[in-house]
């Protein structure tokens, strides 16, 4: 391999690995005039963590879906144990071993944790289903993956990295040779340690993983190889382990990506919560200052997400005060918590923040539409308001008018906060504010916080990551049991004390 102007270029791009679950060969894909993927190819070794990575928009999802049988190419193969499977159906490569698994669960959540795990063939007797037998194997098949769950539970009662893992179970038991792991720790936070020591666990056992992860960390440590995709071509490919830091995020971005880091400072005191208590948590104490960003960190369960969900107004505050800029507000809904200058930016942006069939433009302006002659939608503020934020927040799209699922993860992103920056809030809610995005965007999303808090804006963060909660905030409040437990400033705020608090009790 050469290395030249930051980027790994592999000295053949068609594989030669006789010992591959999985290879791709020159494989190509265009939607109309645009060529999505050109001439990709990429070998995936036998029990090996192959890290699939690229920015947003780079094809990995596309490549994905062609490799599990989602999407036909236009051309190349793709050979499963030496098997040219391009013709074959999703159905057909999945009878042959081969899974796909996307960042949204596929579990059904209204039935049971053995039904999901042996469906579509559940043990019948008579003709009917054999329950006694079908919660008897699904047992087996739990605790033999270190998951002692009563099977007959509701698998929607599950936590969110007990339905990933769940979910590849279900293709381990199934016989699955190769799985494919889309952002399958996106909006985890303690548990996403865990869950990366299991799915490592599963290659000693021959199972082999394709991994996407915008969490270059999780790729070093975990992966074995790697391969790049920029533009829809392959860029780079080798041992994870050989890569620092930073040349991985140069090999992804093509550039060198200058790491923000945000300088602590003093802020007067803006905002008052007072004796605060609400589903899962309180009595809760705490003063924000003006332009001041507080990380929250707390095991799932605990009081964090649920202390900003209460004041975004998804959360009935039982008791307390809030007091905003000297104003005590009451914050009984989304609409009143809005019209107190409390913005909420959810860590699920297609579930609860985005409507995807709606456009881009009128995405950004949901719930805040410009008026003309005092009650008439304005469509010229609207437009006129998406080109300011895709100028100001760099916001990559073909118009106003596409479709907001048709953006990448971290540019769908740059549109919620545009949305909620426009209604310039007070106090600013940021749940996992860059998950699912990738390095480049994530800096990005990092210096639009702090220009927020420059002008006056105060942040409560919520991020899985230690190291982006630690560059980002002026204080760490730690909670247990529903209750502010401990505070960390200044030199106190470490990466290594962040994580420790995720877990401790």
């Amino acid at each position: 391999m050469n290395v030249a102007e930051g980027t790994i270029v592999p000295d053949s791009l068609a594989p030669d690995n006789a010992d591959a679950v999985l290879t791709v060969d020159n494989v190509f894909k265009r939607f109309g005039p645009l060529a999505v993927l050109d001439g990709v190819s990429l070998a995936v070794s036998k029990g090996a963590i192959h890290g699939l990575l690229g920015k947003n928009g780079a094809g990995k999802s596309t490549l994905s879906n062609i490799i599990a049988g989602l999407l036909h190419h236009d051309g190349g193969s793709i050979l499963l144990d030496g098997e040219d499977v391009s013709a074959l159906p999703l159905t057909a490569r999945r009878k042959r071993g081969l899974h796909l698994l996307s960042q949204h669960s596929e579990i059904f959540e209204d039935l049971s944790i053995g039904e999901n795990l042996l469906l579509p063939e559940l043990p019948k007797r008579f003709g009917l289903t054999n329950w006694p037998a079908l919660h008897r194997l699904a047992k087996r098949q739990l605790e033999s993956h270190g998951m002692p769950v009563d099977p007959r539970r509701r698998a929607g009662d599950l936590g969110a990295s007990d339905r990933r893992r769940l979910a590849i179970i279900k293709a381990v038991a199934a016989d699955a040779s190769l799985i494919i792991l889309d952002e399958p720790t996106a909006g985890l936070a303690a548990e996403r340690l865990h869950l990366l020591e299991w799915v490592e666990s599963l290659t000693e056992k021959g199972t082999s993983f394709i991994y996407i992860s915008h969490h270059n960390d999780e790729v070093r440590q975990l992966c074995s190889e790697y391969t790049v995709l920029r533009d829809g071509k392959v860029t780079a490919s080798g041992k994870a382990q050989e890569l620092s830091a930073d040349a991985m995020a140069r090999v992804i971005t093509g550039a060198d990506v200058a790491e923000f880091r945000r300088a602590r400072a003093d802020h007067p005191a803006a905002i008052e919560l007072g004796r605060l208590t609400f589903p899962g948590g309180g009595p809760v104490d705490l003063t924000i200052g003006r332009g001041e960003i507080v990380g929250l960190v707390g095991l799932l369960g605990e009081g964090p997400q649920e202390l900003m969900r209460a004041l975004g107004g998804l959360l009935p505050i039982e008791a307390g005060v809030v007091v905003i800029d000297g104003h005590q507000v009451h914050l009984g809904s989304p609409g009143q918590s809005f019209d107190s200058g409390v913005a909420y930016l959810t860590h699920d942006r297609i579930g609860e923040g985005l409507v995807g069939s709606m456009s881009v433009t009128e995405n950004l302006n949901l719930g805040n539409w410009p008026r003309s002659l005092g009650w008439l939608v304005s469509g010229a503020g609207m437009n006129r308001r998406m080109r300011e934020a895709r100028g100001a927040m760099d916001i990559v799209m073909g118009s106003g008018g596409q479709e907001i699922g048709k953006l990448s993860g971290g540019n769908q992103q740059k549109v919620l906060l545009g949305r909620l920056l426009e209604r310039k809030p007070r106090l600013l809610l940021l749940d996992e504010p860059t998950v699912g995005v990738d390095v480049a965007a994530k800096e990005q999303i990092h210096r639009l916080i702090d220009d927020a808090t420059k002008k006056g804006v105060s942040v409560l963060l919520l991020a899985q990551d230690p190291e982006e909660m630690q560059r980002l905030v002026d204080r760490v409040v730690i909670f247990s049991k529903g209750r502010i437990a401990r505070t960390l400033r200044g030199a106190e705020i470490t990466i290594d004390a962040i994580a420790e608090a995720r877990t401790a009790r």
